[in-house]
């Protein structure tokens, strides 16, 4: 009995990471080049999110590195704009999508400005969301050989 329980959980497992996978759409040559037309070139977390709607799937290469600069840009340039991020990352995959773009590809300096944001201007509430942020700019920082001081 408990041997064909495990069977039927393992088999359910199975079948769902298959369906999972069947269902990941894939990026064609029109959305690549739409995406990596506008990834680098969004200036709002509105407008970064109506993005990410319509092509996380094309997230990669260029438009990934697009993407990081529209996040990087935006949390520097705009860091009070930081409450608004905080309501659409409630989107557990745009929360991850906008932390995995905290990364190496961005120049030092902005790095640096985003983790010295989080440290010491972090909006009362978004604790949790700055510490994120600092890790993921600490990471970044260390990828980039600069050594991360302490807060």
């Amino acid at each position: 009995m408990f041997l064909k329980k495990c069977v039927l959980v393992i088999f359910a497992v199975a079948l769902s990471a298959q369906t999972s996978y069947s269902q990941r759409q894939s990026c064609s040559t029109a959305e690549s080049n739409k995406a990596d037309r506008e990834a680098g070139r969004l200036r709002t977390w509105d407008a970064l999110y109506r993005s990410y709607n319509r092509f996380a799937h094309c997230d990669d290469s260029s438009i990934a590195e697009g993407y990081s600069d529209s996040v990087g840009r935006i949390l520097v340039e705009q860091w009070e704009t930081l409450p608004r991020l905080v309501i659409l990352a409630n989107n557990g995959g745009f929360h991850k999508f906008v932390l995995r773009h905290v990364d190496a590809t961005l120049d030092t300096r902005e790095l640096e400005k985003i983790r010295t944001n989080a440290v010491h201007r972090c909006p009362a509430g978004k604790e949790d969301f700055c510490e994120q942020l600092v890790r993921a700019a600490d990471e970044a920082l260390k990828a980039n050989g600069v050594v991360v001081r302490g807060r």
